[in-house]
């Protein structure tokens, strides 16, 4: 691998490897609070809002999506610069005369090998990512529904003082919010 394509190949493996260690990282961080979830404890499990729960908890995780598209992205444009390599390097001369055959066949193929092989490699850890990404979404909505489960259950064993939580608000009486007296 020389040339363009340890070029193309340095590129797309540096994307990957940064996905690689931040899909590492959040395995292990969602791992463990899931191991804390079902222990009952973890720092996430008191819930306020599902939705901010929700939200926070793919959030988190959502930049590796980014980088699978990164990289699908680099692999095509890498077969485009290989045609490009190619395309730039064949003269009008080239075309019309024999003797330049050999030539126009060795730029060919080196444009070729470019493209084939970003292509080849950027789509193929492309769908590694996608895969990974995949399983951290069902370890994180795991983790979510535990989470919410248990804030569920410990709200229903919760003793219930005063107003009930989901109570409807009190009506104010008529005018009172614009400021008239109300009588």
């Amino acid at each position: 691998m020389t040339g363009h394509i340890a070029v193309a190949t340095a590129i797309i493996g540096i994307v990957f490897i940064v996905g690689l260690v931040m899909s590492a990282y959040r395995v292990w961080k969602i791992g463990g609070e899931l191991d804390k979830a079902k222990l009952g404890g973890g720092r996430l499990m008191k819930v306020e809002s599902e939705r901010a729960l929700e939200i926070r908890l793919f959030s988190r995780i959502s930049h590796l999506q980014h980088i699978a598209n990164a990289l699908g992205m680099l692999g095509l444009i890498g077969t485009a610069w290989g045609f490009s390599l190619f395309a730039a390097n064949i003269t009008p001369d080239m075309v019309g005369n024999a003797a330049s055959a050999g030539a126009m066949v060795t730029t060919l193929a080196s444009g070729l090998g470019v493209a084939i092989y970003a292509t080849m490699l950027g789509g193929a850890l492309c769908l590694w990512t996608t895969c990974n990404l995949q399983l951290l979404r069902g370890a994180t909505a795991s983790l979510c529904a535990l989470i919410m489960d248990e804030a569920h259950a410990r709200s229903r064993l919760a003793p219930r003082t005063g107003t009930p939580e989901f109570a409807a608000p009190q009506a104010a009486p008529y005018g009172a919010l614009g400021g008239e007296a109300t009588s």
